[in-house]
């Protein structure tokens, strides 16, 4: 990839920020986010053209699950507008897309278990949210243009000023208060945007295309995920199941499981626990002493 020209689309974010880290030896473009106006299409594609990237990784995101029940039309113009006018700006230049879904577009119908969700199984969204995101996964196939679609779950991880941050959210709270409050009633596969950075690299050297499942190994309920986080930080509250109301009717099985990177055998994605263990060390290390997380 390293001849490869690069558009990198929501380079501030908590994912985007680390592929800007990965990529600042190679020939990468910014566009802010301003310049993303879906209502524009044509001067979007223009502007998105006239970098002559070869390669367009979207780590743009509308994530306000909660939001977009009330909000719909925001989600969807982020979510599945934005990917269709990129993926039309990729067709016209033959450039490759790179684009990021959820696991949680797997939803819930009638039978589901709890197991981890194939690559393979069929999509039943059952948010406005997800709802968007799986347009956008239509849209781009509709473009007709050259895609790597990746469904991510339960994203933490890279700098601690990103307040999205599942990881040191816990972490704070758990400074902060003698009781913390956590969901038993969903799982999920916790994943670090380091190691999505490097699947992906890796799937791009390969000149892998396709929708894939990307998330660690493994599936975990919210709870024993706090717990996880809580005991590798060194932190002790009194940790407390809850059930909490939420307005998105979020499914309670967002796991996955990557069958497809496996049987090509491409799939480096870690353990869950162990990924989590290792990015908590890390923190400690890069933390001044007296630092307020800690």
């Amino acid at each position: 990839m390293n001849r490869e020209r690069v558009l990198l689309l929501g380079a501030s974010g908590m994912l985007g920020s680390r592929f800007a880290a990965h990529l600042a030896d190679r020939a990468v473009t910014l566009l802010p986010r301003e310049a993303l106006d879906v209502a524009r299409p044509r001067q979007l594609i223009d502007a998105v053209t006239a970098t002559a990237a070869t390669t367009i990784i979207n780590c743009v995101a509308d994530t306000d699950v909660e939001g977009a029940e009330t909000e719909p039309a925001r989600a969807f113009a982020v979510n599945a507008l934005l990917p269709g006018v990129l993926a039309q700006a990729a067709r016209e230049t033959d450039a490759l897309l790179v684009h990021f879904s959820s696991t949680g577009c797997y939803g819930h119908a009638a039978g589901d278990g709890l197991a981890p969700h194939s690559d393979f199984a069929p999509l039943h969204p059952t948010t406005v949210h997800h709802k968007s995101k799986v347009a956008g996964e239509a849209v781009i196939l509709e473009a007709g243009c050259r895609h790597l679609i990746l469904r991510l779950g339960w994203l933490y991880g890279g700098s601690i000023m990103h307040r999205k941050n599942f990881v040191r959210a816990r972490i704070v709270e758990a400074r902060e208060k003698t009781e913390v409050f956590s969901d038993p009633y969903q799982s999920g596969s916790p994943t670090d945007v380091e190691d999505v950075v490097r699947q992906v690299l890796l799937l791009l050297d390969a000149h892998i295309t396709g929708t894939f499942n990307c998330v660690a190994t493994g599936a975990v309920s919210r709870f024993d995920y706090v717990r996880h986080i809580l005991t590798s930080a060194g932190l002790s509250p009194a940790l407390i199941p809850k059930r909490f109301s939420r307005r998105a009717p979020v499914s309670p099985n967002e796991a996955a499981v990557n069958d497809k990177l496996t049987l090509l055998g491409l799939n480096r994605m870690p353990a869950w626990d162990a990924a989590v263990t290792a990015y908590v060390e890390a923190l400690r290390a890069l933390l001044p002493v007296g630092c307020q997380i800690w």
